[in-house]
């Protein structure tokens, strides 16, 4: 656990008659935004839990609320900050909702179906779930919306920014696909030996992942890569820029790419 300072921070759980609860969007210009989470706000210095959370949501939100329910802590290690969330269940208020920091709202039951989740809200999730008796996946990830096949493979086709070029084709299983988005950097699925692959890890010659691609039909995946360590960069195993480099002429497949580096020199 980190040993920065905690910031204290009051979140209301409003959970409606039918058991429904409200997620709100982070806004624009704030870290994580876009993401969604349980609405509240730091306390102020001399502040309450209680005070903090009443305030925070009628400036947010522009609702009185009734009683506050305490319910759990929980300590959540972001980048940015160290952050104490005091977690309060809210069942009653008074106003009209009201976007005033322009964020969105939604009104959800398990799986939550908005997405992406804050991490901070995830353990919510997990307690409502608890408290439910409710068995499965809590909430929705973008990793839901890829078609993985029998074996739980996505194929990925790796293509050079600027040159347009395509350079390899892979395949990847969910956490190749999530450590790629996390990381920046290709990581794919070795089907021969069955382990993670990150791309370069022998040879050096690393994948920059500048956007990633799902086609229309949600199972092949397109990747926009700057291939490093060498110049032209190397992504195939036979030394050579591409591993498209084979052409049909007249019936007969040649190659028509120059090897550029020694693949025994690459793969000492």
């Amino acid at each position: 656990m980190s040993e920065r300072t905690p910031v204290d921070v009051a979140v209301g759980v409003l959970v409606a008659p039918d058991g429904r609860f409200l997620l709100t969007s982070r806004p624009e210009g704030k870290v994580y935004a876009g993401y969604w989470e349980f609405p509240g706000g730091k306390l102020e210095a001399g502040e309450t839990v209680e005070q903090a959370l009443r305030r925070e949501l009628h400036e947010e939100l522009g609702i009185t609320i009734g009683a506050v329910h305490p319910w759990k802590i929980e300590m959540m290690d972001y980048p940015h900050a160290l952050v104490r969330l005091h977690f309060c269940k809210v069942y009653e208020w008074s106003g009209e909702f009201e976007m005033r920091e322009q964020q969105s709202m939604c009104w959800e039951n398990l799986p939550v179906q908005a997405q992406p989740v804050l991490p901070g809200t995830i353990p919510v999730l997990e307690w409502f779930a608890q408290e439910r008796g409710y068995q499965g996946p809590t909430f929705r990830s973008w990793l839901d919306e890829v078609k993985w096949d029998a074996d739980g493979l996505v194929p990925v086709i790796a293509q050079e920014r600027g040159s347009g070029d395509v350079l390899m084709f892979a395949w990847m299983n969910r956490e190749a696909l999530a450590l790629t988005a996390q990381k920046g950097q290709a990581v794919y699925w070795s089907r021969s030996r069955h382990k993670l692959w990150h791309k370069g890890e022998e040879s050096g010659h690393t994948q920059t992942v500048h956007s990633i691609r799902l086609d229309c039909d949600n199972d092949v995946v397109l990747l926009s890569i700057t291939q490093n360590g060498h110049e032209p960069g190397i992504a195939c195993h036979t030394g050579r820029h591409s591993c498209f480099f084979q052409r049909l002429d007249n019936g007969v497949w040649r190659a028509v790419e120059p090897v550029l580096k020694d693949p025994e020199a690459i793969y000492k």
